[in-house]
């Protein structure tokens, strides 16, 4: 089973939710998060963190190498991105809450299938399209042709 958690950014004003996928790393892996108002003076250059739209997820690197082997990557070779983008430890969906946005407007449709079942399903249809779309306009780095 896969796990994951939530944790506030260094200014505690915004949430993340973390993905532990193939249940390799876990909570000890991550170090900060940084929401797009605390990582405006972060520097870019270091290969702990991982850059989505203005939100940083600073990992320990120390844990990265311990598991390497597990992930199957040399320990020299693992990089932050390179975790995030296998899946090791990435947001929960696409957005760090995006677990919880979803929700909120699934929540809105939904009320429409108590009414109009037919538009209900158009309603999920668009929205879901949609949402990708948005995702894939903002630039979030999930929505991103693999390289």
């Amino acid at each position: 089973m896969c796990e994951s958690f939530k944790t506030n950014c260094v200014c505690g004003q915004k949430t993340a939710e973390i993905f532990f996928g193939k249940m390799v790393l876990a909570e000890s892996s991550v170090t900060k998060v940084f929401c797009p108002v605390c990582s405006q003076e972060i520097d870019a250059g270091r290969s702990d963190r991982v850059w989505d739209n203005d939100w940083i997820l600073e990992l320990d690197m120390d844990v990265l190498r311990t598991h390497a082997a597990s992930m199957g990557i040399a320990p020299q070779e693992v990089t932050a991105d390179w975790v995030f983008d296998q899946g090791y430890a990435t947001w929960v969906g696409i957005t760090p809450d995006d677990t919880e946005r979803r929700n909120q407007e699934r929540a809105e449709i939904q009320k429409l299938a108590k009414i109009d079942l037919h538009a209900y399903y158009e309603a999920m249809k668009e929205w879901g399209l949609n949402r990708e779309k948005k995702f894939m306009e903002e630039g979030w780095r999930k929505m991103r042709a693999p390289v």
